[in-house]
């Protein structure tokens, strides 16, 4: 594994990079997670292999001891402060989930940051139904009931067929999840409270692609349109799938390959 640590506005953060170094930065940040992103180094690399043969890609977790309290936008300054950090300016801005909503925070305040902005399977705000969702997720790792936890990420964030196909891996993922990470998830829950970056999409001046999907149970297809017409942005949205779309349908890196390539 090839992490890094950056301390940058009294911070701590953990990254990894892989790619073309002289390429354009290409700055993914990750949804919400039970472990690290950093232990999925190897997975991401070979995910993101043809990205990787022009763009200098770089993946960031959150920061290291993370307050009792941490909004969505608390996450977006330690991420822009990040950036910053490293030297990184104009980058292509992917984000998925709650990353994808940390993107738009950035790409809103910091424009500097953001060449392009992709986001996947978020939402410019928290709807009641997410909401309710996220506070279950919370209570379930509040209490330590790490198998329900799983299961009910699992049925909330993929498609049926997948979740099945996966079902004995995600219980046997379960039992690994420490308490540490548990009480991590819980705050990183509680971000999501507060958060609507709507009245501030329409400053948004480089160009967006919206990825959703129809059968995302957490954020509907809705949130891709608004990003999309609050910013002026391309939508695209794929049938018959889940708020994993970004993990389960290969489509969607050829869509960003598409909409980097104009």
């Amino acid at each position: 594994m090839s992490t890094e640590t950056i301390q940058a506005g009294g911070i701590t953060l953990k990254y990894f990079r892989f790619g073309a170094d002289t390429g354009q930065p290409f700055v993914i940040i990750p949804g919400i997670a039970l472990k690290s992103v950093m232990e999925s180094e190897e997975a991401i690399k070979v995910q993101y292999k043809r990205l990787a043969q022009k763009f200098c890609v770089y993946v960031l977790d959150r920061r290291e001891n993370i307050p009792d309290s941490y909004s969505i936008y608390d996450m977006a300054d330690d991420t822009a402060a990040a950036l910053d950090a490293l030297g990184i300016k104009g980058a292509v801005l992917y984000g998925v989930s709650q990353g994808g909503m940390i993107a738009q925070a950035i790409a809103a305040k910091r424009p500097d940051l953001a060449g392009r902005l992709i986001v996947c399977s978020t939402a410019p705000y928290i709807p009641e139904n997410a909401g309710k969702v996220f506070d279950s997720w919370a209570a379930l790792a509040q209490s330590r009931r790490r198998d329900e936890l799983i299961m009910s990420f699992g049925e909330n964030v993929y498609t049926q067929g997948y979740f099945e196909k996966y079902r004995d891996a995600f219980i046997s993922f379960a039992d690994s999840v420490t308490d540490d990470e548990l009480t991590r998830f819980v705050t990183m829950c509680g971000g999501f409270k507060g958060f609507d970056v709507r009245p501030e999409l329409s400053r948004i001046a480089v160009p967006v692609l919206a990825i959703g999907a129809e059968n995302d149970k957490l954020f509907g297809s809705e949130g891709a349109e608004l990003i999309a017409k609050l910013t002026g942005g391309s939508l695209k949205l794929y049938s018959g799938q889940a708020h994993g779309v970004y993990d389960e349908n290969e489509d969607v890196l050829w869509q960003i390959e598409e909409f980097l390539a104009k």
